[in-house]
């Protein structure tokens, strides 16, 4: 491997929080002198894969190669990653050389680790710890007009879904009537919500609304018009949640 080569550890990101993998990269680099060894996130942090790719060629890397480290592995990254990383190629240029290692979990001994853990005298007696459910202030649900859900599953973060996540709270940070009140919008991460080829996406509910293909002007326009103003932005709906069937209306019964 050359200075135009690059290795890039990507995975859930608490799998790579916990795992604490600064060291390993500091030997993975000085294995490879002048080669940059980096991270990427699949879902719920940051950066995603294609900004990682995208800033490492601006400096001239060409080559890739992209190393799966969750544990346990994602099974469907072989499905779509390969498909999402070419066409992460053909938009950088094709003089790109992206290859995918097979994933870290084939070549542990995952077994002998659980075997070596419930060996080991490291346990905790509960008991022993102080009784909590959460804070006193979580026992209610805070007034609120809508609920978004904003996904960061693998397919969204690879569409940098986790800046724009950011950037809208940070629009809706500025607009203090959505913060707390009858209009408050209540804002959380997701995981996949699905449709992934529509995605950057949010779901807002109660209106039951699918917002896709999202970009930050978009995002800064429903924040206005559908939050603020209470008009949805009609062009960026991708799906609209039908009337909710209650058990009685299943298959015919009781209308």
């Amino acid at each position: 491997m050359t200075s135009r080569d690059a290795i890039i550890l990507y995975g859930r990101s608490d799998f790579i929080r916990r795992q604490a993998l600064a060291p390993l990269i500091d030997g993975l680099a000085a294995d490879t002198p002048g080669v940059s060894v980096e991270l990427a996130y699949e879902d719920l942090s940051g950066p995603a894969l294609p900004d990682v790719i995208d800033a490492l060629a601006a400096k001239g890397v060409r080559m890739f190669c992209v190393l799966p480290c969750g544990v346990p592995a994602d099974r469907s990254i072989s499905q779509w990653l390969p498909g999402a990383l070419s066409a992460c190629r053909h938009g950088a240029g094709t003089d790109l050389d992206i290859r995918i290692a097979p994933p870290v979990e084939g070549f542990l001994d995952f077994a002998g680790a659980v075997r070596a853990a419930l060996a080991s005298d490291r346990w905790t007696d509960v008991a022993t710890v102080r009784p909590s459910m959460g804070k006193p202030g979580w026992t209610d649900i805070p007034q609120h007009n809508l609920q978004v859900f904003f996904c960061l599953g693998a397919r969204c973060a690879h569409r940098a879904g986790l800046p724009l996540y950011q950037h809208l709270r940070g629009l809706m940070k500025a607009e203090r009537s959505l913060a707390s009140g009858p209009r408050r919008v209540m804002c959380a991460r997701s995981s996949c919500l699905f449709p992934c080829n529509q995605g950057p996406l949010m779901v807002v509910h109660p209106e039951g609304i699918w917002y896709g293909r999202l970009d930050r002007d978009l995002l800064a326009r429903i924040v206005t018009e559908h939050f603020v103003g209470g008009r949805p932005v009609e062009e960026a709906i991708v799906h609209r949640q039908p009337s909710i069937v209650r058990p009685g209306q299943i298959a015919g019964l009781t209308p």
